[in-house]
């Protein structure tokens, strides 16, 4: 097999996993809508009955919101990799996993706020959260680690592209962790902090000069 044909398998397998995880971020993300229910009432009450949902919707858009910014940021490490091996593939589906449980935790925020129980449904929120972020930086750390024989990546492991992906995803962990203890005081907070950090990850990461 010619250098050229061994290039373009490798680029094939990649673009593999990289569709598989689209499926899997496309069936997470559809799977939220399943929690906003239907109200049933007459016209006097339907409308009191949509505003009481509002818990359901806060969470619905704050998960597809982060669910959109993870496939955003695994397309964009995707587009910096050239090939796979059996280790990548093993984190990239431990990540996939965590998105996929994702709907559960989400369902769970919406049922139990303004309830006893919405401290600890924020602390599950979260710390999901947690897990997903230490699964993406095992991901991204271990394609772009420069003691390897053949390079997972396509640029230079010390690229300006590269290096501003580790300042951005080395605080993630850490800032989830922070949301992750606010639950015990208070889920809005914990679910604010969650939402401002798929913001922060929605930036692309600037460049380092």
């Amino acid at each position: 097999m010619s250098s050229h044909e061994s290039r373009a398998q490798l680029e094939k397998e990649t673009g593999r996993v990289e569709a598989f995880s689209d499926g899997v971020f496309a069936i997470a993300i559809t799977l939220l809508v399943l929690d906003l229910k239907t109200p049933h009432g007459d016209e006097t009450t339907l409308a009191r009955q949509l505003l009481q949902q509002w818990p359901s919707y806060v969470a619905f858009l704050t998960s597809f919101g982060t669910i959109g910014i993870m496939w955003l940021n695994h397309h964009r490490l995707f587009s910096l990799m050239h090939r796979v091996d059996h280790t990548l593939l093993v984190l990239n589906g431990l990540l996939l996993l965590g998105v996929t449980v994702t709907p559960f935790p989400t369902s769970l925020v919406a049922e139990q706020w303004g309830h006893p129980g919405a401290k600890l449904a924020a602390g599950v929120y979260s710390g999901i959260f947690v897990v997903i972020a230490i699964f993406f930086n095992a991901l991204w750390r271990y394609a772009s680690s420069p003691h390897r024989r053949v390079s997972i990546l396509r640029v230079p492991h010390d690229s300006k592209d590269v290096r501003a992906i580790h300042e951005q995803y080395k605080m993630g962990p850490l800032f989830y962790v922070v949301a992750f203890a606010l639950s015990f005081w208070s889920a809005a907070a914990s679910v604010l902090v969650c939402a401002g950090l798929a913001l922060f990850f929605a930036i692309p990461p600037r460049t380092p000069d």
